[in-house]
């Protein structure tokens, strides 16, 4: 039991799942301007909706350190929040604790993925077993008026898959395949008629002239069927930490599920 939970420490380590929203938040203060941009068209269509719809409660999957959702104007409606990650800044919870409109909920939104590779010894995970867990995995049922799948789409995948690349645990195309049944989950999880998604959905690398090099999706998902569409482009890094050779932007989606 000892060494259970031993390895149960270490792996979380090692999957990140602290240090990557550290790691988002330094991005942040690093591309103020480009993100502000972003957070502010996320959280401007996020606020048309709650005025148009007015819910009494709103879930918001991928909460993180709140950047991009207008918290205060919508505690200031007198709205509940139910605040759901795979962990929650401490800070976040510290300036948050005492409200009683406000709800913390620690769960694994990546079809138990997470769960999985952070119990298990390694001889234990394979493609298939990986596999199998996330399309077996119920759809999570979230009870509010609205439901928010908060800039959280494409990366839900990312934590495990680079975790599994990097211990060479699965191919270039298998963690395309994870990334897929990860994303088709979260989409059967969102309520129809009462849910929002904001992602992006496509890297795009410029040269250092300005001129598109190349792209590639994030989202392998079919997004069609989203309503009351609004896109923008989210000026990701400019300072080629991202990727050394490129400056990055992500084309973002959102719209009513």
């Amino acid at each position: 039991m000892v060494f259970s939970r031993f390895r149960k420490s270490i792996r979380q380590k090692q999957l990140g799942l602290y240090s990557g929203q550290l790691g988002v938040y330094r991005r942040y203060l690093r591309e103020k301007e480009g993100w502000d941009r972003h957070l502010n068209n996320t959280k401007e269509f996020i606020l048309q909706k709650v005025r148009s719809l007015s819910p009494k409660s709103i879930c918001v999957l991928g909460s993180g350190y709140l950047l991009d959702f207008p918290t205060e104007k919508v505690l200031d409606l007198g709205i509940k929040l139910t605040l759901v990650d795979i962990a929650h800044p401490a800070e976040v919870v510290k300036k948050y604790a005492s409200n009683n409109q406000v709800e913390f909920v620690t769960k694994d939104l990546t079809g138990g993925l997470v769960s999985k590779l952070t119990d298990s010894k390694l001889k234990d995970v394979s493609f298939f077993t990986l596999i199998n867990i996330v399309e077996k995995c119920k759809p999570a049922v979230f009870n509010a008026d609205m439901v928010i799948s908060l800039n959280l789409l494409s990366q839900l995948s990312d934590i495990p898959i680079e975790f599994l690349r990097n211990k060479k645990l699965i191919t270039d195309w298998q963690s395309i395949e994870i990334a897929n049944s990860i994303q088709n989950k979260h989409i059967e999880s969102l309520p129809n008629g009462k849910s929002l998604l904001i992602s992006d959905i496509m890297e795009e690398y410029f040269d250092s002239d300005g001129k598109l090099a190349f792209s590639r999706p994030v989202v392998y998902v079919d997004l069609s069927g989203l309503s009351e569409v609004q896109e923008w482009v989210w000026d990701f890094d400019s300072s080629f930490t991202y990727n050394e050779d490129y400056i990055t932007k992500m084309q973002v989606v959102a719209g009513r599920v």
